[in-house]
């Protein structure tokens, strides 16, 4: 997907979608001032279809030496008559300043079936290396003329002027045909969007699909929109999206789940019982903030990767609680009438806190089914008896406050089946040290396979993770 030119995520799920469009009504305007560069910078969108958010796109813009590096990541899950499809995306292009393609990395998994594909521009033409299921390939795709990124189809019209009623052919590298394709840009005309101007653009990557395009006049998309509003895709304020994409991967539901998993070869066996772990983790970001404590060392290494060692093999200096860890929060109303009588229900007139702990997380891992929804209210999760990891974290954080037990609300990764998967648990203090409960499997303390990254629940907090998600790859170090 991209800021600067169509969105290529959604071009790749729409053969399906087989009926043409609306005609549209052409606006007569004169030529628009021609665009001199790519807008630089991150932004995010969500995929609508329907009433449900199918999928997310993000791009990032940033300015090199030698030009500008265009990197995407996108997943998205569609149904349409029946058909699903399933597919995501990590693309990283180098291109010069008028955005011609110069090289390119790219990391498909369509429907489930994975793709690694780089390659660079060359006299002889774009040199390609194929890695799947089928073996390693290398290629050389002969051109004639410049080729561009598909993230730049609508950023060209921009560059050339805009010129309304015209329609521009551009040579682009289809990354999953693995071909270079000619798409048409048509310009329809300068339009007014949600108060803002901007370009109103169609293409025709598909002999019966069109696709409206609305991008503004510094070259960001805002909106498109697949045969007349199928399937529209829209630009979205970044914290928030980060946020929703966070929440999408704790509660492990289908437009992010494939996407979201770190995989890891040979897969680990009974991870219940491992007692120790070592593990390398590359793609958290710079500015994230490497938690420490009794329960996991994290350092970062001279490559940017991540090694977490698990439990802490060292000394560590643990926080005490603060008056924040035993307060109702709002999204733990621990002082609520139905959570106080349901802890006590649970508790009975048991006082050792260590036993406590452990009634109120077989309660909740027995009592809530698994379920994948949206994030909830713990009252919305008492009264259905079902929700995500997230939903059984807030409700056991809410009974142990109610109990009268320090109690936090964490986040990062656990490993389950193929990999590791972003999960959320909790924290209680007990003894001295902040033990890692895990209500949603039962597991006090939560066994080593569960990596902390955040404590917090805030949409800042929930964010920082969205940086991660889809980039991670994790290494097994040591095990035992």
């Amino acid at each position: 997907m991209t800021t600067t030119a169509r969105f290529p995520f959604t071009l790749r799920f729409m053969a399906v979608l087989a009926m043409v469009l609306l005609p549209l009504q052409l606006l007569a305007a004169a030529p628009l001032p021609k665009l001199a560069a790519p807008p630089e910078g991150e932004r995010w969108y969500s995929i609508i279809m329907g009433d449900e958010q199918v999928g997310f796109g993000q791009t990032t813009v940033t300015r090199t030496a030698s030009g500008y590096q265009i990197s995407s990541r996108s997943s998205v899950k569609m149904k349409v008559m029946g058909f699903s499809r399933e597919a995501s995306s990590t693309e990283s292009y180098q291109v010069a300043p008028d955005l011609t393609l110069r090289s390119f990395q790219v990391q498909n998994r369509i429907d489930g079936s994975p793709v690694d594909i780089d390659g660079a521009v060359t006299p002889k033409g774009i040199t390609v290396h194929t890695r799947s299921a089928n073996g390693n390939k290398e290629r050389t795709l002969k051109v004639k003329g410049p080729v561009y990124p598909p993230h730049a189809l609508n950023l060209y019209p921009l560059m050339k002027g805009t010129v309304p009623g015209k329609t521009y052919k551009i040579k682009y590298l289809d990354p999953e045909a693995v071909k270079v394709k000619e798409a048409k840009v048509e310009v329809i005309g300068p339009e007014t969007l949600d108060g803002k101007q901007v370009v109103h653009l169609k293409n025709d990557l598909y002999t019966m699909v069109d696709n409206d395009i609305w991008v503004d006049l510094a070259g960001n998309v805002l909106k498109e929109s697949v045969r007349d509003g199928l399937v529209v895709t829209l630009a979205r304020d970044e914290a928030t999206a980060k946020a929703e994409l966070a929440e999408a991967a704790m509660g492990k539901k289908d437009l992010v789940y494939d996407f979201s998993l770190i995989r890891v070869t040979p897969p680990l066996e009974h991870p219940e019982r491992l007692q120790k772990l070592l593990l390398q983790i590359t793609g958290i970001p710079a500015e994230q903030r490497l938690l420490q404590g009794t329960w996991q060392r994290a350092e970062r290494q001279p490559d940017g990767s991540v090694i977490f060692v698990l439990p802490n093999p060292g000394p560590a200096a643990e926080e005490i609680p603060t008056q924040a860890d035993l307060n109702p929060g709002e999204r733990t109303p621990s002082d609520n009438p139905e959570i106080v009588s349901r802890m006590r229900a649970v508790v009975g007139d048991e006082k050792d806190p260590a036993k406590k702990i452990a009634r109120l997380a077989a309660w909740v891992a027995a009592q809530i089914k698994a379920d994948v929804i949206d994030s909830q209210s713990p009252l919305e999760t008492l009264q259905k008896g079902r929700g995500n990891c997230q939903s059984h974290a807030r409700l056991y954080v809410s009974l142990a406050r109610a109990a009268g037990i320090p109690t936090r609300f964490v986040s990062g990764l656990v490993y389950q089946g193929d990999g590791f998967l972003y999960h959320s648990w909790a924290e209680s203090y007990l003894e001295g040290k902040w033990v890692p409960v895990d209500p949603t499997f039962n597991q006090v303390p939560a066994d080593v396979t569960h990596i902390k990254l955040i404590e917090g629940e805030s949409l800042d907090e929930m964010g920082s993770i969205a940086g991660m998600i889809g980039r991670a790859r994790a290494k097994v170090l040591e095990k035992r």
